[in-house]
């Protein structure tokens, strides 16, 4: 709690600073509601939307001119689609500006519902263009913001219970380093969309703070100085940044999104080079990338070395008490460090990443080319498992690419092919056609090798890796009317080798279908219906086996929001999950909550949002996942199970014109089990409560 109060301090000298406020009720209502869409259907807790909210929250703030914005600005927003876009650019090509966002209504695809989706974000009629980059303007136009976010778990767990020296000395994995606080400090400048300078500071719950075990300070920093589009410097980064190319066969890092109810999903939009902002301790690169562009061409490149945690297996010792790392046997993701065990682990190898992109771009068309070579301070022990036989692990990597994508009429076309030079090919090829007004449809092919590994690839998949597997994706969206609109889609994907936990080839389905009804702007609900098949490997007891069987997931879902008036708005959903297990047993699972959503227009200076859910699965396997509100820029979409309720409460107050403080406390309680948690975080007790306290200035 000290070193938060020191964070806390650190931020009041901000005080002196005099900002202008923006609503920010109606900014965050904007923003999750665009959040909430895309994030609805990732089963994973593990979810980091930061540079997506930095893109929308800067567009808030400084909304789009439609009569100027260029095709990759409209792309950021995650409103409209590519044929969206193009229609836009041809209509404002053809008849000139628009004066007014309801013009936009006469654009084919434009309704009711994209327009009011957009008008947060975007403007028309003339305006004064942008103003030049001098230091006046900079001075002038430049914002700066700073929050630090301490939140902790209220009952004591296992991990930081009392406990005597000699206990400790015969298992020092037996308790954590530090204390159970979590704490994320970060600050943000930024001039348009011209320079970004930043710094995010983070602290894991049960890692140590200014100890013997971390002397730094906080566990782990991130910097970044960024400047771009300006001329031909279209990025220029130094510091921390991702890296996205392509439809992310050959390279992405950050977060992708996958199938879903919105079919056009399954089409990657690439960012290039961007600031990274967040704390995931794995998924970036360090060093310095840019991009320039030159009429039509556009050449990226980048070079990264950073320490990455990995599980030494060998050393070799070079001389004295020095030592090398000669083998590894797998990374460590968790970025936890907070045991001697996660500590030996910390930083233990060298990871180098360099190489570039260039890309061709047109109106209608362009064609990329990847190049990337990865490298380690030490060699990947060869794996033992028979499921990765086929799959090179030797460093170095070195992958290579081509990329895609045009529009003919009423098809867009995409797709990548990737080939790693010791191993394997992957490619994907994928269309998204409009078929009429009211009904698009989507195809996507996808073949990866079981011998294809590119150590950053996240494209679309079945697996989790973009490794052994191939398949067909099809999609529509059907406008059946004004207000009822008809989605859905169908994939069929098989592993032609072993994976992790099936020992034999396999295979699978999916499908979802959903009914929107929008009768008016205030009124939104859905009903959906989706099933899966999977073919997995399952034990009997505590026996090992090679059996494999069909997995069967049936899952329902029933969901409305109804806004009463700007101030407050309901939320409901009951939905309903039943899995056949492929050892012959079954689980049943259920979700219903109630959200109130309670924001007063400025000048009031508090909201509030307030969910209260009951939940009844019968294990693990039928658990539920939902998206929650949180602080701003933390999310969360966790998973029921078992059976008991959960509350959260998120109330946010205005400080003064230019700063807030958000307070959310979130409480599980288990009616049939008498602990929580595992391993070292186990509460002894039915009842697990967190709080979250986020204090943020901008000025």
């Amino acid at each position: 709690m000290k070193q938060a109060l020191l964070v806390f301090g650190f931020l009041s000298v901000q005080f002196t600073v005099w900002a202008q406020k923006v609503n920010d009720a109606e900014q965050e209502s904007a923003i999750n509601q665009i959040i909430e869409l895309v994030s609805e259907n990732l089963e994973t807790e593990d979810l980091d939307f930061n540079t997506y909210l930095d893109d929308l929250d800067y567009y808030y703030n400084h909304p789009l001119n439609l009569n100027k914005a260029s095709k990759s600005e409209l792309e950021r927003l995650l409103i409209l689609d590519d044929f969206q876009i193009q229609r836009l650019l041809e209509h404002r090509a053809q008849t000139g500006k628009l004066m007014s966002m309801y013009e936009l209504q006469g654009i084919e695809g434009f309704d009711l519902n994209t327009i009011s989706a957009l008008e947060s974000f975007v403007k028309v009629g003339d305006f004064a263009d942008r103003p030049d980059l001098s230091w006046s303007s900079i001075q002038e136009e430049g914002r700066s913001e700073a929050f630090v976010r301490y939140q902790r778990v209220i009952e004591e767990m296992e991990g930081y219970a009392p406990i005597e020296d000699s206990l400790l000395a015969a298992n020092p994995n037996g308790r954590y380093a530090g204390d159970p606080a979590r704490i994320l400090a970060r600050y943000r400048f930024r001039y348009l969309n011209h320079i970004s300078v930043g710094l995010t500071m983070e602290k894991d719950a049960g890692e140590a703070m200014f100890g013997q075990t971390e002397a730094k300070g906080f566990d782990f920093y991130s910097a970044h100085a960024y400047f771009g589009n300006y001329g031909p410097i279209k990025h220029a980064i130094i510091g921390d940044y991702q890296v996205q190319f392509g439809q992310g066969l050959t390279y992405w890092t950050g977060l992708a999104f996958g199938k879903s109810a919105n079919i056009l999903s399954v089409k990657r939009t690439a960012r290039e080079i961007s600031p990274y902002t967040s704390a995931d301790e794995n998924n970036f690169m360090r060093g310095a990338a840019s991009t320039i562009k030159v009429k039509d061409i556009e050449i990226t490149g980048f070079l990264s070395n950073k320490r990455v945690d990995a599980n030494i297996t060998n050393l070799d010792t070079v001389g004295g008490d020095d030592f090398l790392v000669s083998e590894f046997s797998s990374f460590q993701t968790s970025g936890y460090h907070r045991t001697p065990n996660e500590l030996a682990d910390k930083d233990a190898i060298w990871e180098l990443n360099t190489g570039g992109h260039i890309r061709l771009v047109k109106d209608k068309f362009q064609l990329g080319a990847t190049g990337v070579y990865t490298n380690y301070s030490g060699n990947t022990q060869p794996y033992s498992q028979l499921y990765r036989k086929f799959e090179p692990n030797s460093a170095p990597f070195v992958v290579a690419g081509a990329d895609y994508q045009f529009m003919l009429r009423n098809v867009l076309a995409f797709g990548e092919v990737s080939q790693r030079l010791d191993g394997g090919t992957a490619f994907l090829n994928g269309a998204i056609i409009s078929l009429d007004p009211r009904l698009d449809v989507s195809l996507l092919h996808r073949h990866f090798d079981p011998s294809y590994n590119s150590p950053r690839s996240n494209a679309v998949s079945e697996g989790s890796r973009t490794i052994n597997e191939d398949g067909f994706y099809f999609g529509f969206n059907a406008k059946l009317s004004n207000k009822w609109t008809l989605m859905g889609y169908y994939d069929l994907f098989t592993f032609p080798w072993m994976r992790f936990q099936a020992k034999a080839p396999t295979k699978g389905s999916e499908y979802l279908a959903q009914l929107e009804f929008k009768p008016t702007r205030s009124f939104t609900s859905y009903v959906r219906y989706r099933f899966e098949d999977k073919y997995e490997g399952y034990d009997l007891g505590e026996q090992p086996t090679d059996l494999i069987g069909l997995r069967h997931r049936h899952w329902f879902r029933v969901n409305w929001q109804l806004t009463i008036n700007k101030v407050f708005s309901l939320r409901n959903r009951l939905e309903y999950l039943h899995v056949d297990l492929p050892e012959g047993q079954s689980q049943n699972g259920w979700l219903i909550y109630q959200d109130l959503i309670f924001k007063p227009k400025w000048p009031a200076k508090y909201q509030f949002k307030l969910r209260y859910a009951l939940f009844d699965t019968d294990g693990y396997d039928s658990r539920i996942y939902a998206y929650e509100h949180d602080v701003l820029y933390s999310f969360s979409v966790p998973a029921y199970y078992y059976r008991g309720s959960r509350v959260y409460l998120i109330v946010g107050y205005d400080l003064t014109k230019w700063s807030d403080l958000t307070v959310r406390f979130a409480q599980t309680y288990y009616a049939n089990r008498k602990e929580s948690g595992s391993g070292l975080n186990t509460i002894d007790g039915p009842t697990r409560s967190e709080i979250k306290v986020q204090y943020r200035v901008r000025f």
